[in-house]
C-alpha cells in the first residue's frame, strides 16, 4: 500500500513540473538547445527535484526532461 501511495505522490509531483513555455518545450541536460532561443534553468523544476531527492523519480525526470526552459528569442 505504501508503494502505491508513493507512486501517486510521484505522479502528481512530476505532473506539477513546468514542461512547456510560450517559446516551446523544456529540455533536459543532454538535449540539444535551439540556437535561436534563450534558455534558463527552471527554478520551479529545480526546487521540486531537490525537495524530493529521497524519491528517485522526480529528480531524474527533472534532469532528463525539464531542466532548461526557453524564455525568449535571441
Amino acid at each position: 500500500m505504501k508503494k502505491i501511495v508513493a507512486l501517486f505522490i510521484v505522479v502528481f509531483i512530476v505532473s506539477g513540473c513546468t514542461t512547456r513555455t510560450d517559446y516551446g518545450p523544456c529540455i533536459g541536460i543532454a538535449d540539444d538547445k535551439d540556437p535561436s532561443l534563450t534558455y534558463k534553468v527552471s527554478a520551479w523544476n529545480l526546487v521540486i527535484g531537490i525537495f524530493f531527492m529521497g524519491l528517485i523519480a522526480p529528480p531524474v525526470v527533472v534532469l532528463v526532461d525539464d531542466f532548461y526552459c526557453p524564455v525568449g528569442r535571441k
